[in-house]
């Protein structure tokens, strides 16, 4: 007798965290993201919106934004995976098959370009610039270790003590430290090393121009080391969210990068976590709209967000919060939401995505084979829209069902035997 287990993989415990992704794990480990990622028709066209979102970015050097909105489990996490890794050039998901002809589509606007991909994660933040800011400074300290680091921070108390600084340790050791990792031939006009004309130079020029931006990194990447950390740690420190992405996006662009690609995962159910607290809502939801409202001059690396969202914000001010307090917040999340496109993932995909993870076969053999459980009764999952009855026998489907059934409801009841199959016929109902 063959059974269940001979043909497709049954864990021995199954726990609710087996199906949560987290965005970091499902990027670090791209062969395991590929394997396991379903891409349906309407997956494919959200791929495209999204691929199409970036090259447009990029061709109009204008920063843009989007919701992936899509219920619990719909797979918005696993779609930013398999984006990012796209974006990345990676191989093995250029290759999905039902993504090859999306990629090959923007091709020509996409290849040769440099992304600055940065993932988030929102939880247990105290604001915007505490996990956008500081998280890209992160990121960059993982992965350009040797660059000097973004003028996220506030600015003009470091200058004021690096003055205090110098005098202090005089001009020898001062500017040997500042110069520590300056390497011409790798980053360009980052390489120069510091002396007291550059430095009084920096000192007045304009906030956001490159030599004083360049100064005030040189002093984060040395004398200044601790700052980043204690900054993230407090939520203090940071220049407004809008120059701080300004900040980024010229940070990027002498790395060499033609655009930087956020990441937002759990951004709005951060904001719904706190949706009781007015104030925090109205204050963190107008940064939101910052994303994109920006002066094109001032970001040379256009700033593109994937922002995940399960519920529309505004729903949720109506139910928790009452009275004007409520409209006041209302009004600044409509702000944002005129500015933002939206990329759906409907609840369609579910059942195909359920066919390929939980029956995945153990072999060929039992890929093919026609004791499989949903071959055995009947069932063909001909695609996300519907199942169909292949042969409407008795014990199988009832007569009356014998053409279409709703994907949804035969997602949550598996197939008509509910997995109690062996190799005979399928009890009967």
């Amino acid at each position: 007798m063959t059974l269940l287990a001979d043909l497709i993989e049954i864990p021995e415990q199954v726990h609710k965290s087996d199906f949560v992704i987290s965005l970091a794990t499902a990027i670090g480990e791209p062969a395991d993201t590929v394997r396991d990622y379903v891409a349906t028709d309407q997956l494919a066209r959200c791929f495209d919106r999204a691929l199409s979102l970036v090259a447009t970015a990029v061709a109009d050097n204008r920063s843009k934004a989007t919701y992936l909105h899509a219920s619990f489990g719909a797979g918005k996490t696993a779609l930013m995976a398999v984006l990012h890794l796209l974006l990345q050039g990676d191989p093995a998901a250029r290759s999905i098959p039902e993504l090859a002809p999306v990629v090959a589509r923007y091709a020509d606007r996409i290849d040769g370009k440099r992304f600055l991909l940065v993932p988030y994660h929102f939880v247990g933040k105290s604001s915007m610039e505490q996990e956008v800011l500081g998280g890209y400074v992160d990121h960059v300290r993982k992965h350009h270790p040797d660059a000097p680091l973004p003028a996220v921070y506030v600015a003009d108390g470091i200058l004021d003590d690096a003055r205090v600084k110098r005098q202090d340790l005089g001009d020898d050791v001062f500017f040997r430290v500042l110069s520590e990792g300056e390497v011409s031939d790798e980053w360009g006009e980052y390489g120069a090393g510091w002396d007291a004309a550059r430095f009084d130079a920096a000192l007045v020029a304009p906030p956001g121009s490159s030599e004083r931006d360049q100064l005030v990194g040189a002093l984060l990447r040395t004398h200044y080391r601790a700052l980043p950390g204690q900054a993230r740690a407090t939520a203090e420190g940071f220049v407004p969210f809008d120059a701080g992405l300004d900040a980024i996006s010229r940070h990027a662009k002498t790395l060499g990068y033609d655009a930087v690609i956020l990441f937002l995962d759990e951004l709005v159910l951060w904001l719904a976590a706190r949706m009781s607290d007015v104030a925090f809502v109205s204050r963190e939801g107008a940064k939101v709209v910052k994303l994109v409202e920006a002066d094109a001059a001032a970001r040379p690396a256009p700033i593109v967000s994937f922002i995940a969202r399960q519920r529309d914000l505004r729903e949720l001010v109506g139910e928790h919060v009452p009275g004007a307090q409520s409209l006041s917040a209302i009004d600044i999340l409509r702000h944002s939401e005129g500015r933002f496109d939206t990329i759906t993932l409907e609840d369609r995909n579910l059942p195909a995505i359920a066919e390929r993870r939980l029956l995945r076969p153990r072999t060929v053999q039992a890929a093919s084979s026609s004791t499989t459980p949903s071959r055995r009764c009947g069932v063909t999952w001909k695609n996300a829209r519907s199942v169909t009855c292949s042969s409407p026998t008795p014990g199988t489907l009832p007569r009356s069902a014998a053409c279409t059934r709703s994907a949804r409801r035969w997602s949550t009841r598996w197939s008509p035997c509910r997995g109690r199959c062996s190799g005979s016929a399928p009890p009967s109902r």
